[in-house]
């Protein structure tokens, strides 16, 4: 299965598990076999129902290859089993000129000979009330091309440009994307009414709008926009509104732009459909940051080097060494980590031996820093994200460190403890109560958490990540950074490290990180990510490479307002 097809799967079934749309019992699917694969492939993946019951059956075909005798024997049989049918109709050509309006299944069917052939074909049969119906628009995907996605990737890749002409706006269309079609497919048969037909679509758009979207997408790869002038032609549009199914709750999976670049990607295989998209998030800025940060990590390694202390690459920074030699393509940060004996020996030497372009962070340094890791900052730089943006500390490019400390084997109500002290600390230190389930508890402690100082809460952490201390548990609990508990880990994982390039410069990863990375991110952790997932862990607000030095208690909007 290739990249693209597992991503409209992927996101398929998240919106299914989101909307509880899975079938109270087994489906059987009959038709068109691609439409049925799909279909097959979505069932699977999301798990059967306890109940093995045939519970419905979905019968796929295509409109242009209609078979009535076919379909005949498709009611027929789910009459006489008396189990509905949902009847899935795939248009290929919807007539020119109809009228789009929030309710057009009934204008839909009157306007086409064979829609209205099936429909009167259900109501000779008496199978109004066990029949739905679902009216389907173009499908453009992996497997389909009603965008035409493909001969514009073609044009690029042979000629780098891309023609757009005036008769490029002459006419506007509708399409589905496949995500969305079988997320209709799942809402329909969940919340629909046997009786009722329901048109499904994702979007209207003219050849222009698409062929400007992909130039964006690769113009900064060699790709050039041609004008060829011609006639224009009288303006026409053929479109299917989805209101009536929006209103069982259905809505497209994602936006235009994003369907549009996932499936661009199956066809355009000399571009590079997602760095400059992954790039554009950061307003171009990536790359500046991240030359900070390999800078800042090769200070951090002749350090650890000179002084004979071992440390090695943790967390995203790990996985990325292994899986791509360098960083995720779309991370932001590098993680580093040591075990506590080793910690102990850098914490000593490092503020005698960092390069005055670099300033090293914890709690200690008592300036309002109080995450539960240390960091190297570059001096004079910015960089405040969605969650640092609520709290008043030092805010710059940097590189996290880490440390793994001693731990039981069974560490979970260690870990909790140490989790509800971070929740604590979190309310004191934003000074606010806490949105969501635990506000009213929050607003209630926070005038008491108010009595001590955040140095004396990070103090106290910090004292409580160290427990275990001077036991040898022979494990270690790795650093919790998203809240998720994976549970303590042999200690002999990170005993001793092995050489490894991250970005062409030399670091280290432990012996263990084969065992680590299963157990983070899991089995597959060489696989890539689904499409739609590769995208920036940090939602920032602000990002200077190289920013004035800007006081840590100072009041400022990331926006762009003073306060």
């Amino acid at each position: 299965m290739n990249a693209v097809t597992e991503n409209e799967l992927f996101l398929t079934t998240e919106y299914i598990k989101k909307r509880s749309l899975l079938p109270a019992g087994r489906v059987r699917t009959e038709g068109d076999s691609l439409i049925c694969g799909y279909l097959n492939l979505t069932l699977d993946l999301l798990g059967s129902s306890d109940d093995n019951s045939i519970r419905e059956i979905w019968y796929a075909v295509s409109l242009s290859r209609f078979d009535e005798t076919a379909l005949r024997c498709a009611i027929d049989h789910s009459l006489k089993e008396n189990i509905p049918l949902l009847l899935i109709i795939l248009s290929e050509n919807i007539p020119s000129n109809s009228t789009i309006q929030k309710y057009a299944e009934m204008e839909y069917i009157a306007t086409d000979e064979k829609l209205r052939q099936i429909r009167d074909l259900i109501l000779s049969l008496n199978a109004g009330k066990s029949v739905k119906l679902l009216l389907c628009d173009r499908l453009f995907g992996a497997e389909f091309d009603s965008l035409s996605l493909k001969p514009i990737a073609e044009e690029a890749q042979t000629d780098h440009r891309i023609t757009i002409s005036q008769n490029d706006m002459s006419r506007r269309f509708s399409a589905l994307y496949v995500p969305d079609f079988i997320n209709a497919v799942f809402t329909v048969s969940k919340h629909g009414q046997a009786g009722n037909a329901y048109n499904a679509s994702s979007f209207d758009c003219d050849a222009f709008e698409i062929k400007e979207t992909v130039f964006r997408m690769i113009q900064d790869q060699g790709v050039k926009l041609v004008y060829k002038d011609t006639e224009s032609e009288t303006v026409s549009y053929s479109a299917l509104s989805f209101g009536k199914l929006s209103s069982l709750g259905y809505e497209p999976v994602c936006t235009k732009e994003e369907a549009i670049r996932y499936t661009l990607s199956a066809y355009a295989k000399d571009f590079d459909i997602f760095s400059p998209f992954i790039l554009s998030q950061y307003d171009g800025k990536l790359s500046a940051l991240r030359e900070l940060q390999l800078e800042m990590l090769k200070e951090f390694d002749r350090i650890c080097r000179k002084h004979d202390i071992e440390y090695f690459l943790s967390g995203g920074s790990m996985l990325g060494a292994v899986r791509h030699q360098g960083y995720i393509p779309w991370d932001d940060d590098i993680d580093v980590a040591f075990l506590r004996e080793n910690y102990k020996k850098f914490e000593n030497v490092v503020r005698d031996e960092l390069n005055d372009k670099f300033l090293y962070e914890n709690y200690k340094n008592g300036d309002g820093y109080h995450y539960f890791f240390d960091r190297i900052t570059a001096k004079n730089t910015y960089f405040a994200t969605k969650y640092s943006d609520g709290y008043v500390m030092p805010k710059g490019i940097s590189i996290d460190i880490f440390v793994f400390d001693n731990a039981p084997k069974d560490s979970y109500r260690f870990w909790k403890g140490l989790m509800n002290r971070r929740l604590l600390m979190n309310v004191r230190w934003k000074n606010t109560a806490r949105h969501g389930k635990a506000y009213l508890l929050s607003k209630l402690l926070l005038p008491i958490l108010r009595l001590k100082s955040m140095d004396s809460y990070s103090m106290s952490y910090d004292k409580a990540t160290r427990k275990y201390e001077t036991r040898e548990t022979g494990y270690v609990l790795p650093p919790a950074t998203d809240h998720n508990y994976k549970g303590s880990m042999p200690k002999e994982w990170f005993s001793s490290v092995i050489p490894i390039k991250f970005e062409g410069i030399d670091s280290f990863i432990p012996t263990g990180y084969d065992r680590y990375l299963k157990l983070w991110y899991g089995e597959d952790y060489l696989t890539l990510l689904p499409l739609s997932k590769r995208q920036n862990y940090h939602d920032y607000y602000r990002l200077d490479a190289g920013a004035p030095a800007i006081s840590p208690d100072t009041e400022f909007d990331y926006r762009g307002e003073l306060l």
